[in-house]
């Protein structure tokens, strides 16, 4: 269901459609999820993407950009995101091994604000080894998507605040999923 939004470019979709499972579910853990988002403005996430595009034009041709969220559900002290810079551009959604082969730099990762209450829900839930009891299991499969949808919102937000600073594909997504989100220009 979330693939698929993703791929018909429906983030709010996938978003709407996570939220209503959640708060559906006979668990109260996690629904606190429903209705947040990140409070990062969308202009100032813009304007590091830019910074990160510019950065690498100096060093190489860029073809696109790919924002990685940190593994957030076991990493609940810090939610934040990644740049990485590539001379090309993998456009088959079914391939996503041109990822591990970026040409850019480090570059200074933004910290995600405003959802640190639901930060608190994956501290509880792995620091009391909440995962052996598969009561919640269904609740936190979709606490963990709804994470990963809110921040692709964040980063569609920041793309439509503005002009990037070059027209190059931006992919967004968490550690290790592979669900993405696409914005071409």
């Amino acid at each position: 269901m979330v693939d698929r939004n993703f791929r018909k470019s429906d983030i709010q979709g996938a978003v709407e459609s996570l939220e209503s499972s959640l708060s559906k579910g006979k668990i109260a853990r996690f629904k606190g999820l429903a209705g947040t988002q990140f409070s990062n403005p969308p202009s100032e996430v813009l304007s590091r993407i830019n910074k990160f595009i510019r950065a690498c034009g100096k060093k190489f041709e860029l073809r696109a950009v790919y924002l990685e969220m940190n593994g957030f559900d076991i990493n609940y002290g810090r939610w934040f995101f990644d740049f990485f810079g590539y001379d090309q551009y993998g456009a088959d959604p079914d391939d996503l091994e041109w990822l591990s082969d970026w040409q850019s730099e480090p570059f200074p990762d933004v910290t995600l604000e405003g959802l640190e209450k639901q930060q608190k829900e994956f501290k509880w839930y792995h620091e009391n080894e909440m995962w052996k009891d598969k009561t919640f299991e269904a609740s936190y499969d979709i606490a963990v998507l709804l994470v990963m949808a809110r921040f692709a919102s964040l980063i569609e937000e920041a793309l439509q605040s503005g002009k990037l600073a070059k027209a190059v594909p931006v992919v967004a997504t968490a550690h290790d999923f592979d669900i993405v989100a696409r914005f071409t220009p």
